[in-house]
């Protein structure tokens, strides 16, 4: 049992989730398919009345500072999400990757579990928050977090502002 859970945690909270493509495959490596993740997510934040504080969209896995208004739908909307996502992502992607998705016969995208981890300090969410940003540096995919297109970065320590609009009101204080 989800500790949350156990602990019957609920009311407003933010958290850190990561997410992960079923074998580390680098689906997001294709421009198309990630702006398509990216749309689902700002759907999903939308329909829940969830705000995004902070994310990053790596070629296999999604990490994402999230404030819930009520802690209690978090499963709901990850599973919303990963299913939603899941059924766009199969119409759009390329034959040969679809083909790599298939679990007998059956289309899978995402491991079916998710991790979370609410955020209870100003020190915590900072770490976070370096670590979501900095993904992409250490990864060597670019050598400024802020030119990585999939992330807040540009909204935290740039100009230009990310694909998710993020509020930076939110953070522990």
């Amino acid at each position: 049992m989800v500790v949350r859970k156990r602990l019957n945690i609920s009311g407003p909270s933010l958290v850190f989730i990561t997410t992960t493509v079923r074998d580390w495959i680098p689906v997001f490596e294709n421009d198309k398919l990630a702006a398509v993740l990216l749309g689902q997510l700002k759907e999903a934040l939308e329909h829940f009345h969830v705000e995004a504080v902070g994310y990053v969209l790596m070629p296999s896995h999604l990490h994402a500072l999230l404030y819930f208004h009520q802690i209690e739908r978090l499963s709901q909307f990850m599973q919303s999400f990963k299913i939603l996502s899941a059924k766009k992502l199969a119409t759009k992607m390329p034959k040969d990757m679809f083909k790599q998705m298939l679990v007998n016969d059956c289309f899978r995208l995402w491991k079916p579990r998710f991790d979370d981890l609410m955020i209870k300090s100003k020190e915590q969410f900072l770490i976070k928050l370096e670590y979501i940003h900095n993904n992409p540096v250490k990864k060597g995919l670019v050598l400024s977090a802020i030119d990585w297109k999939y992330s807040s970065a540009g909204d935290w320590h740039g100009s230009n502002l990310g694909i998710i609009p993020i509020n930076k009101n939110l953070y522990i204080s």
